[in-house]
């Protein structure tokens, strides 16, 4: 089994270089029009950060898992579609008086905002994934009895993350004052699963843990969508801080082999219940994509033009980045 030390190095950076990018964009229309090599430069995907393939490897190593095993999702679910939201407390001093002012989103208008991300990313998603003969379902579609609606209902209480992604998630929000708020809700039909695709790409305990989920809702695999958002100026403007997607999905390794009394196989053992099979993170300056009439609640304009031809482009590296953990491929191209 691979040493845990690069691993653990990996995650240090990843967690604290997301927003390393130097050319800051203003609109979601400028991001849909970067080049390749400025796109990768932002976009954290299978060209430039690890994947779970040294993982994968070293169950075929040790014989837990046959090749003729190896994942290749045919029905993904859509797990959930989510927003974390970012907004801060502010406060000022008014006649030696400090006054507070918290502006996260409602539990409502968070909905609302979820619903309309949906709206436009899944089509784009389910037909890159329908090219690739894969199918793309959402809970209506297979949440087909009483028994999976309790297990995809109950599902994120069963996800645990390592004491490592843990300890790396409060220096996080030490450090970037991040702070996620009381308006982080799913979209309409989905249940919110408190758990990141950045936790599910740089954990090993979260995606085995989701692995038995998705192993009893009888899917291949699943699809975390979600978008980090935060509120400005009193309410009134919405700022993009993140897209991000991901893939986590069962293993099919042989149950009846062991695994233990050896260093590190209760780890081992963990990889074998669940992986991270491909993750696309979008992380930018925050720049304004929406206005809001605060007496009404409502969002008075989007700015989101181009976000069709962003969310193309990432479930294309999204789906580039499983079938090179498939193929066992670490190479870039």
């Amino acid at each position: 089994m691979k040493s845990l030390l690069p691993r653990i190095a990996f995650a240090v950076f990843f967690y604290l270089g997301l927003s390393t990018f130097a050319e800051a964009q203003k609109s979601v229309q400028e991001i849909a029009e970067l080049n390749e090599k400025k796109w990768d430069k932002l976009v954290k995907n299978y060209r430039n950060y690890s994947t779970w393939i040294d993982q994968l490897q070293g169950l075929l190593n040790e014989e837990l898992l046959a090749e003729e095993n190896l994942p290749n999702p045919k029905k993904i679910g859509v797990l959930s579609m989510q927003v974390w939201d970012y907004s801060v407390t502010t406060s000022s001093k008014v006649a030696q008086t400090t006054i507070y002012s918290k502006n996260y989103l409602t539990p409502e208008g968070s909905n609302l905002v979820a619903d309309h991300f949906l709206e436009i990313l899944l089509p784009e998603f389910q037909n890159q994934f329908q090219a690739k003969g894969i199918a793309l379902v959402e809970p209506s579609e297979f949440i087909t009895d009483e028994e999976k609606r309790k297990i995809y209902e109950e599902g994120g209480s069963r996800i645990e993350t390592s004491g490592l992604v843990k300890t790396l998630g409060s220096i996080t929000n030490l450090l970037y004052n991040e702070k996620m708020g009381e308006g982080s809700v799913a979209a309409s039909g989905y249940e919110f699963y408190p758990i990141s695709v950045v936790t599910m790409a740089t954990d090993f305990k979260a995606p085995a843990t989701l692995g038995l989920v998705v192993e009893d809702l009888d899917l291949d695999a699943v699809l975390i969508l979600s978008v980090g958002v935060s509120l400005v100026r009193n309410g009134r403007t919405m700022l993009l801080h993140e897209i991000e997607a991901g893939i986590v999905g069962p293993i099919d390794d042989d149950q009846s082999k062991e695994y233990k009394g050896r260093i590190g196989a209760g780890t081992m053992n963990m990889y074998r219940d669940g992986m991270s099979f491909s993750s696309v993170i979008l992380e930018v300056e925050p720049f304004e994509i929406a206005t809001i009439d605060k007496s009404s609640g409502t969002i008075k304009e989007w700015q989101l033009n181009g976000l069709d031809v962003v969310s193309s482009r990432m479930a294309a590296d999204l789906i580039r980045g499983m079938e090179k953990f498939i193929a066992l491929d670490k190479s870039k191209d």
